[in-house]
């Protein structure tokens, strides 16, 4: 049921006149008409008689008066509750992984803010398990983490992740053909890794367990920006994921190498809400990621 259709319904009954209905807000007649006509048609009968000028109500529309009424008055003190609501009370809490917050978050949340401008933006930053406490504690509205699981969460992929090897761009290993380049003359170089007993450790000591090589772990750090650093520096190579590697690639700050047989190391980046959390919210960031030009997200990813 149209709200201007019950207004103009109102002030005509109120004022008498749908002459008097159209100056009082400010449109034509013929407009306070259409609007009561499709009232008419929506109630399947006539509100007013009409003589000439003067009109009255009819039985339909006194019975439809004071529910026009209540639902005028309550329309009325929704929106004025709305709007004197701070826009500080309008937040939003995303948890994320470091690698999440810079470089998915910073492609995703420009589209958010254009959509919901007076939004209050909140990021807290941790590990998948640390994220997914914080939305059971209801502290975050979703979370963006590596898959995780527990009955009262709901998870939605998002991404799906690649660690690729990486070298300094004055390295060695570039000069080689992949056909002769080995795990085991990669294994003997210096590895710089994330800390001992995260997923992406196992991963990278699956891999070389399946290719029999006993790598050489010189560092390990608890990040992959620091990794990263460390390998443009030259102290090491290292297995890094491609969003964290895209512009260095781009700008030949870093190398990839592909020793044969290739390395399968993914993982999935999933968003995840309470079961009964804001299910239109995450739909919402799904549908941004997907949105966006493979060009300006996905381009930072090999």
């Amino acid at each position: 049921m149209n709200m201007d259709n019950i207004e103009a319904f109102l002030y005509a009954f109120q004022l008498g006149s749908f002459n008097k209905a159209a100056e009082a807000l400010y449109l034509t007649q013929p407009s306070i008409t259409a609007r009561i006509q499709s009232l008419e048609r929506e109630l399947e009968g006539p509100l007013f008689h009409r003589d000439g000028k003067q009109i009255a109500l009819t039985e339909r529309g006194k019975q439809f008066l004071p529910y026009a009424q209540k639902i005028l008055h309550a329309y009325q003190e929704i929106s004025s509750t709305l709007r004197e609501q701070p826009l500080t009370e309008k937040s939003l809490t995303i948890g994320c992984t470091l690698l999440m917050s810079t470089h998915i978050l910073p492609e995703i949340l420009p589209i958010y803010r254009k959509k919901y401008p007076g939004v209050n933006i909140r990021i807290l930053v941790g590990s998948s398990a640390y994220i997914m406490d914080k939305v059971l504690k209801k502290e975050a509205d979703f979370g963006l983490v590596r898959t995780v699981s527990h009955p009262l969460i709901e998870s939605f992929h998002l991404h799906t992740d690649t660690l690729h090897l990486v070298v300094p761009p004055q390295h060695p290993f570039r000069d080689i053909p992949r056909s002769k380049l080995t795990w085991d003359m990669v294994g003997k170089e210096p590895h710089i890794v994330l800390a001992h007993g995260t997923i992406e450790w196992f991963m990278v000591q699956r891999h070389y367990h399946r290719n029999q090589i006993n790598p050489h772990i010189m560092m390990e750090v608890d990040n992959f920006e620091a990794a990263k650093k460390m390998v443009m520096r030259g102290v090491g190579i290292s297995f890094l994921p491609e969003l964290c590697i895209a512009e260095e690639l781009a700008n030949h700050l870093l190398f990839h190498i592909s020793p044969q047989p290739a390395a399968q190391l993914t993982r999935k980046i999933d968003i995840i809400c309470l079961r009964d959390g804001n299910r239109d919210l995450v739909e919402f960031f799904i549908h941004a990621v997907k949105a966006l030009d493979r060009k300006t997200l996905m381009s930072k990813t090999i």
